[in-house]
């Protein structure tokens, strides 16, 4: 990161989830009109509410980290290392956490129920993001698809790649190619 079009890459790289903050902006309109709280002890429900933000926001610092190198809005090459070895789409999943943890922590019946609407218009945009990568990278985003799920894969599955993450980083050879986790 030395010259500024290193920075500006960086920096493009940011991820606004227009989709979460909207679901966000709707609950706080929602539970300022008619307030609705979640229910349950008020520590566990925070507890939770941190935890997912807390895990959504390293899942979001993690994957901008490994894709730093690439500009995301308009990719030369496909990130496939860091989180994107476990999620096709970690920033998406740390966003969609991090909503949860706001609800959560706001005891905010209208911001949690928000969330699956939020994630179905990301789904929509991730399935064209995937056209386009699938068109540019025709033969490395097929391999990839099949290897790596879209979302969030099997706690199995989970353990295996962190090894194999695990495994690199300390130099290691990777134990083979991995499998088709769905």
């Amino acid at each position: 990161m030395n010259t500024p079009q290193d920075w500006v890459r960086l920096l493009s790289n940011i991820p606004l989830p227009e989709q979460n903050l909207a679901g966000i902006a709707v609950g706080e309109v929602l539970h300022r009109v008619l307030p609705h709280r979640l229910g349950g002890p008020r520590i566990l429900v925070w507890t939770i509410g941190a935890a997912s933000l807390a895990a959504g926001g390293a899942a979001v610092a993690w994957a901008w980290l490994a894709a730093r190198h690439t500009r995301l809005a308009r990719p030369d090459a496909l990130v496939t290392g860091g989180p994107y070895a476990l999620s096709r789409n970690p920033m998406y999943v740390g966003c969609a956490l991090a909503h949860l943890g706001v609800g959560l922590l706001r005891d905010d019946a209208w911001t949690v129920a928000a969330l699956p609407v939020s994630l179905v218009a990301i789904h929509r945009g991730v399935l064209r993001e995937e056209k386009v990568l699938a068109a540019s990278f025709p033969a490395e985003f097929n391999q990839y698809r099949l290897s790596v799920p879209r979302y969030m894969p099997g706690s199995r599955v989970v353990l295996r790649r962190l090894r194999r993450v695990a495994g690199a980083a300390a130099g290691r050879p990777s134990p083979g190619p991995p499998r088709s986790a769905g």
